[in-house]
């Protein structure tokens, strides 16, 4: 009987001093069932945590591939993060398009722009002319010529690839193809160029040279932006409307060669007050392409994350924070003056990389601590962005508030748009009755339909033809 005992408290006591005590037969049987769980682990943390051509894949041919294309608009979205606004005069703009009732509703009959840009070839891995769809778009934008000695300015190579995309209204006779002057942080010729009379004349007889000669439709001036550095000339605002004036003029006077007049303009308020006299370019501009997008963009004012295109605000914004998007922006330019149907609304086909301080926190305005790791200084192409996202098995979280998705894979956090999101901001754009949506750009859109993604998956240009099919009315 003690000899029972006592074997039982040493088993008691055993257990007390090693809980994990275990026989051989059942150390084998763990293992049996542990081992493949752990190798499954660590297999999936070398491919997809710490390789990162798998996890980040690096594309041949996706947007955003050479350093200077970004630095080429990364200008704009640096001032849209940069600005103080004033405490002043903020209207209230609310939800006023409900997309329940629209869909029901019957079908608006106008007919609704559709403006692209395309960037010259940087090199053959880029997008080439031969992958621009003519039928596409109702008119292309060619960015950028420069300013040089009050002239517009390319050079031979860039004067050849002009050549060859007018050749495509051959193919379609109703596309508008127009030269974009400038780009983000590519305008240093403009403010001596607006300075004056003479000046301003000079630029305007170019125009006319290149209208004639190279059988364009018009030009879209894209000056980021009047008047945004004060200390240099306070009248660049006055002076760039003088321009607009005098340009129209010239467009009135001729017979033959008749051409469109249309000037890419900031969104957010505050660069709007500073930067343009409204009214006065609505009497002399045929529309005007809002660049709705970059709201949202890493900078070291602004280490959190956000959605780079917004249709509406949160209801947590509040005060300027309430400003940055679609559907305040593009009131406000209603409301100082552009009539609705010359404001056609800016979508973008790239997306905004963060790079989170804790990858724990993941939600909108989350720390983050720099540019992400996929794309170029926090730019990410469509393609990319796809490929990331089916390659990590994420699936984005689409915000119905301000209608847009994002997605985060620990440390990497994305903001972008696809043929949802899309859909739900060109139908506000129809219910609204603006004059169109414009998409910045054809080059970081899937181009040719790698991409799996979607309702449009497959397609080539899945994001434009997502917003086609809407202007168009074919929601099928």
């Amino acid at each position: 009987m003690f000899s029972e005992e006592q074997n039982q408290y040493i088993l008691l006591h055993r257990d007390v001093r090693n809980p994990w005590h275990l026989d051989k037969k059942t150390v084998l049987m763990i293992g049996c069932l542990v081992l493949p769980v752990t190798l499954f682990c660590a297999t999936y943390m070398v491919l997809f945590g710490v390789y990162e051509k798998l996890t980040y894949p690096k594309l041949s041919l996706s947007g955003f591939r050479s350093p200077e294309t970004v630095d080429h608009i990364q200008h704009r979205a640096s001032v849209y993060n940069y600005i103080n606004p004033a405490d002043g005069f903020f209207i209230d703009i609310q939800k006023n398009s409900h997309f329940e009732e629209y869909l029901h509703s019957h079908e608006l009959s106008k007919k609704f722009k559709l403006v692209c840009y395309y960037n010259f070839p940087s090199d053959q891995q880029s997008m080439q002319i031969n992958d621009i769809d003519p039928n596409l778009c109702t008119h292309l934008n060619i960015a950028f010529g420069s300013v040089v000695n009050h002239s517009i300015y390319l050079d031979n190579e860039h004067l050849e690839y002009l050549k060859d995309i007018v050749k495509l209204k051959d193919k379609n006779k109703d596309l508008k193809i127009l030269l974009s002057i400038g780009g983000a942080g590519n305008d240093n010729g403009f403010p001596e160029m607006v300075k004056n009379h003479t000046n301003r004349k000079s630029f305007i007889k170019s125009v006319l040279s290149y209208v004639k000669d190279y059988n364009i439709d018009g030009i879209d001036l894209d000056w980021e932006f009047p008047g945004e550095d004060m200390n240099y000339d306070p009248k660049q605002k006055m002076h760039f409307t003088q321009l607009l004036l005098e340009i129209r003029k010239t467009i009135m006077r001729q017979e033959k060669h008749k051409f469109l007049l249309t000037v890419a303009v900031a969104a957010p308020n505050v660069i709007v007050d500073f930067a343009y006299d409204v009214s006065y370019m609505n009497d002399y501009v045929d529309f005007v392409n809002l660049m709705s997008y970059d709201y949202h963009y890493y900078t070291g004012v602004t280490p959190f994350t956000g959605i780079n295109s917004p249709l509406y605000a949160k209801s947590s914004e509040l005060f300027y924070l309430a400003t940055l998007n679609i559907n305040y922006s593009s009131h406000y330019w209603n409301y100082k003056g552009m009539d609705k149907s010359k404001i056609v609304i800016g979508l973008p086909t790239y997306g905004h990389t963060f790079r989170l301080q804790n990858p724990r926190n993941h939600d909108l305005y989350a720390p983050a601590s720099g540019y992400g790791k996929l794309g170029t200084s926090g730019f990410a192409s469509y393609p990319s962005i796809c490929n990331f996202l089916q390659m990590n098995h994420i699936t984005p979280i689409f915000d119905m508030e301000n209608y847009s998705p994002y997605a985060s894979k620990y440390y990497e956090w994305i903001s972008f748009d696809d043929d949802q999101s899309l859909t739900y901001k060109t139908e506000f754009i129809k219910s609204n009755n603006f004059g169109g949506a414009m998409v910045y750009s054809l080059n970081v859109d899937d181009y040719l339909g790698t991409c799996k993604m979607g309702s449009m998956g497959g397609k080539k240009f899945p994001l434009v033809n997502a917003v086609k099919s809407i202007l168009e009315g074919n929601t099928s």
